[in-house]
């Protein structure tokens, strides 16, 4: 079989990925695609159809409801402990850093379900490096009986320069394949023979180094929205992907029956005429016969309601799933409990989420750790997960300070209570420091911390 020979998990899942990325990237990547979403009506021409096509309109919820759940699991800084010598991995500098993997894994697992990093080391030994993977770039892989990677078969896009205009960009699509073979690590690249790239051949075979001996184990992980694991499982997205694909083919029926319906067409019965006839304030109809009607053909009835009932329907089904977007409600007037009560089976997927990432960023910098020589679990990642917590009230501050104070609660109490209720300002700002209280007159009694956070 070709090295582009797809695992048959991979196959069975790669529609919904395709719907899931068109449906994100929004209208244009869905009309593009043309009758995979919107079915020609009988009879259409060329043109009828993309006037159809062209009056509907895809409302973009799924992309919006990503970029809404992104911010909230993001919305708190993760807490960070790691070695002084793997600063540079948290830092904004080039390559694939921490920030940049946290926030594009959150994207990708919502998405499709799936995402991946490699972890690879210049030949000359240099310090490693992380490179991710999409998931539809993920296309083979092989485990042995304890869930470790035998083989994995990555695809890998690239340009080159045309020999002929150096201007001019060409796309192509290589295949980075890593097996276990006698209880170490070989890589190879398969390239390009030919311009279409349908034929591949296998490069130099090499390796990874851990402190300066090959790798026993495949430096790739992936992560789904339960846990760290390669198997493709069902995108978080894909039940809002169909409503909204669906909502789309109601739109599009509607407004074709609005375009024909919506303008009066004008008749005459019994009359005739050998010019051709105007409409407007600036035109006069002469007809002889005075007996022929005039008149014009208007649309009633409930023909097109049935659409309009259908599409705020699918418009409520996506409010419940997406949870925050399109929701009719007055939230101005739902107390607090409420919205989190709401809001709690979609956040419960979230923290699923967001806990299977957190796991998946642990083992990404602890190998990285481990192959500079480190230790293991000399990193660790926490994620924020209470994407709900209330913000603290002024009179919940003033009485948790007052409780310090009096000595019913220690510091550590306080600072974590003012990290629960988003009552400290963010990371990285000159924030001072919480005195210690006075001591405590001998008979005076400590009260009680506060019941709220």
């Amino acid at each position: 079989m070709p090295i582009d020979t797809k695992h048959p998990n991979y196959i069975a899942r790669s529609e919904d990925w395709l719907d899931c990325r068109n449906s994100h990237d929004g209208q244009r990547a869905i009309k593009a695609a043309g009758e995979r979403y919107l079915p020609r009506l009988k009879g259409q021409t060329d043109a009828e159809y993309n006037a159809y096509k062209g009056r509907a309109l895809f409302y973009s919820i799924t992309a919006k409801t990503v970029s809404a759940l992104q911010g909230m699991s993001l919305s708190k800084a993760p807490e960070l402990k790691y070695p002084e010598k793997m600063k540079s991995f948290f830092e904004d500098k080039s390559g694939t850093q921490f920030y940049e993997l946290l926030s594009s894994a959150v994207v990708e697992v919502l998405l499709t379900g799936r995402y991946g990093a490699l972890i690879d080391r210049p030949a000359d030994g240099g310090q490693p490096y992380v490179t991710v993977y999409p998931t539809e770039n993920i296309i083979n892989w092989a485990t042995d009986d304890e869930g470790q990677y035998t083989m994995v078969v990555l695809k890998e896009v690239y340009f080159e320069r045309d020999t002929s205009d150096k201007y001019v960009l060409i796309e192509k699509v290589r295949y980075r394949e890593l097996w276990i073979e006698n209880g170490e690590l070989h890589i190879t690249v398969h390239t390009p023979q030919d311009p279409k790239n349908e034929t591949f051949a296998p490069g130099t075979v090499t390796t990874i180094t851990n402190t300066g001996v090959a790798m026993k184990t495949i430096p790739f992980f992936c992560v789904n929205p339960v846990g760290v694991g390669i198997d493709p499982v069902k995108p978080p997205m894909m039940d809002i992907v169909d409503i909204n694909l669906s909502h789309y083919r109601t739109s599009a029926d509607l407004e074709h029956g609005r375009h024909f319906t919506g303008l009066p067409t004008p008749y005459i019965v019994g009359g005739a005429s050998d010019s051709k006839m105007n409409i407007g304030s600036t035109s006069a109809w002469i007809i002889p016969d005075p007996s022929a009607k005039v008149g014009f053909l208007e649309f009633t009835g409930t023909g097109l309601g049935s659409l309009e009932k259908a599409l705020s329907e699918k418009q409520s089904q996506l409010a419940s799933l997406s949870a925050r977007l399109i929701d009719n409600s007055t939230r101005g007037s739902e107390a607090a409990e409420t919205v989190k009560l709401r809001y709690l089976s979609e956040t419960a997927s979230l923290v699923s989420v967001v806990r299977a990432i957190e796991a998946f960023l642990n083992l990404v910098y602890n190998t990285i750790a481990e192959m500079e020589g480190l230790g293991k679990n000399s990193v660790t990642v926490s994620l924020d997960k209470d994407f709900l917590a209330s913000k603290m009230s002024a009179a919940d501050l003033t009485a948790w300070v007052n409780a310090y104070l009096a000595g019913g609660v220690t510091k550590e109490m306080l600072v974590h209570a003012l990290k629960r209720g988003d009552a400290l300002p963010p990371p990285g700002t000159d924030a001072g420091t919480i005195p210690d209280r006075p001591p405590l007159p001998p008979t005076q009694t400590s009260p009680s911390p506060p019941t709220k956070q």
